[in-house]
């Protein structure tokens, strides 16, 4: 496989404690690589922001992470904020300790797509939400409900895992995610994230998945050795 069948889909990500350099570095190579995104802090869009701004490269950052426990009002503040920065993409975690109150996060999904999507990024298309929805510690029923929930509400994506808990990326939950999205006739894409550092987990995921949140090690390494 050459690099140009999966990096373009790849969120090249940085989320730990580093300083200007890495962040200036990880600008540096996602340019190179040709990678669809930098994932990074809120701290840092401004700066990535400022740094991509001549290359088609988006950046991308997450908003009440890792527990997705604010108030709606903290999660639109945190996410116009990262809007105002310059950001493409936002990574929002939902509240799945809550999934057995669906209106009530629908209704909060709903209001979040509405409010991104006034917004335009440096593509010109309306800024994209991508939905965190923890799968690696929900049951196959709560998959179910998790992406019934992302199709209804008129998000963009629906994300497997922050990569902070122990059980990230699980091939039957997205499956279950791909079916129900395909039920649903719907266009809500996949993003596939947490533990994925091989090339041969990206091929069995290629076939189902538009977007994969990897590390920015685990790239670098996969591209020095294919």
């Amino acid at each position: 496989m050459h690099s140009e069948d999966w990096i373009t889909k790849v969120d090249y990500t940085l989320l730990e404690d580093c300083e200007l350099k890495d962040i200036q570095l990880l600008c540096q190579r996602a340019v190179a690589l040709n990678v669809k995104s930098v994932c990074v802090y809120p701290k840092w869009v401004k700066i990535c922001s400022e740094l991509l701004k001549e290359s088609p490269v988006l950046v991308c950052t997450v908003i009440d992470f890792p527990l997705g426990q604010n108030s709606l009002q903290e999660k639109l503040t945190e996410s116009k904020n990262a809007i105002l920065d310059g950001v493409d993409e936002l990574d929002v975690v939902l509240n799945y300790k809550k999934l057995n109150q669906f209106d009530e996060l629908l209704v909060e999904l709903s209001n979040w797509a509405q409010f991104c999507h006034k917004y335009k990024n440096k593509s010109g298309q309306e800024i994209v939400l991508k939905v965190i929805v923890e799968s690696g510690l929900l049951s196959n029923e709560e998959t179910k409900s998790a992406t019934k929930l992302c199709v209804e509400s008129g998000v963009d994506y629906i994300k497997t895992s922050t990569g902070k808990v122990a059980i990230g990326a699980e091939f039957e939950k997205v499956k279950i995610m791909k079916s129900e999205i395909i039920d649903q006739g719907s266009d809500l894409k996949i993003k596939v994230s947490g533990g994925i550092r091989t090339l041969e987990q990206v091929k069995v995921y290629l076939p189902l998945a538009q977007r994969f949140g990897m590390g920015y090690k685990s790239v670098d390494s996969l591209i020095e050795n294919t």
